[in-house]
């Protein structure tokens, strides 16, 4: 899990096996708004030109590619999904790398190099194991015994390897994007705007036990605003958005404190695509995020 930045072959199957288990402006740059799509759980009445197919997690195929690359947006300041990127943000967490920023000192680089290296032993990161298990056993930011440097040019070369992108594709899935269509199942959203805000909450703020993380942001919704089928789900979207804002601004996690501050900016931007009506995120989407505009296709 990384903080915002102001900035898939044989082994495959062997692979999901053993990796299962500042203000922004946004609209539709064409099409009008659209109506809520269904819930892969939630069914609703569909609309006169009937219900679109579902991908995974109650999105369309469409609708996962645009919040992706809006989270894309959000990390890395591009609609293209960046499996190379590899820095130390000066954040208390070591070196943020890869789509999702995985980081190194809470075991989250640890899970995506260990997968790699189940598939291909070989590869460049392999050697990084034991002191990522060292950092992630210690909860340490300090890169200085990888090295750093070393690490990051290790990371880069990797992703030109179409079989660690496939492992970063597979960890989002499994790590964010799934336990956070779990929880919109539960909460019974049907649009694709709130699925992509807690898609965008699963990776920045994760899904474990912490005060920070996205299940403790719903129960702080829920007490604000109450469940979505009471509220009604536009109005429980924007008291998260509400809480969300508040946890960014004053972080449990002090280390996370001043990027986070700096990133309130990504949630704004989903609220503005809100206030436009487009909850299903029909496309092409122009936005603009942290002073750049950009075409979600």
């Amino acid at each position: 899990m990384r903080v915002s930045r102001t900035r898939r072959l044989a082994a495959l199957a062997t692979l999901a096996a053993l990796t299962a288990g500042p203000a922004c402006t946004a609209g539709p740059a064409q099409a009008a708004p659209a109506t809520a799509s269904a819930s892969a759980t939630v069914t609703t009445a569909a609309s006169a030109a009937g219900a679109r197919p579902l991908a995974a997690g109650g999105l369309t195929a469409d609708q996962r590619r645009r919040a992706d690359q809006l989270i894309s947006i959000f990390e890395n300041s591009t609609t293209e999904i960046q499996y190379g990127y590899a820095e130390n943000i000066d954040d208390g967490r070591g070196v943020t790398a890869g789509r999702a920023g995985f980081t190194t000192n809470d075991g989250d680089a640890l899970k995506v190099v260990r997968a790699y290296t189940a598939v291909s032993p070989d590869n460049p990161l392999a050697r990084f194991i034991p002191e990522l298990e060292r950092l992630a056993s210690a909860g340490s930011g300090d890169t200085s015994g990888l090295p750093e440097a070393e690490y990051v040019a290790a990371w880069k070369r990797s992703a030109e390897d179409a079989v660690f992108r496939q492992v970063q594709d597979d960890q989002v899935e499994q790590r964010y994007f799934t336990p956070a269509m779990d929880q919109a199942d539960r909460l019974g959203l049907t649009t694709a705007l709130a699925r992509a805000e807690l898609y965008d909450a699963s990776v920045q703020h994760g899904n474990g036990g912490e005060y920070d993380a996205l299940p403790a942001l719903i129960a702080r919704t829920g007490a604000k605003a109450g469940s979505p089928a009471v509220a009604g789900e536009a109005a429980w979207l924007e008291a998260f958005f509400e809480v969300r804002i508040d946890d960014l601004t004053n972080p449990a996690n002090s280390s996370t404190a001043g990027e986070w501050r700096k990133s309130v900016d990504r949630v704004e931007c989903l609220r503005r695509i809100a206030a436009t009506g487009n909850v299903d995120l029909d496309g092409p989407l122009a936005v603009t995020a942290f002073g750049s505009a950009y075409t979600v296709a």
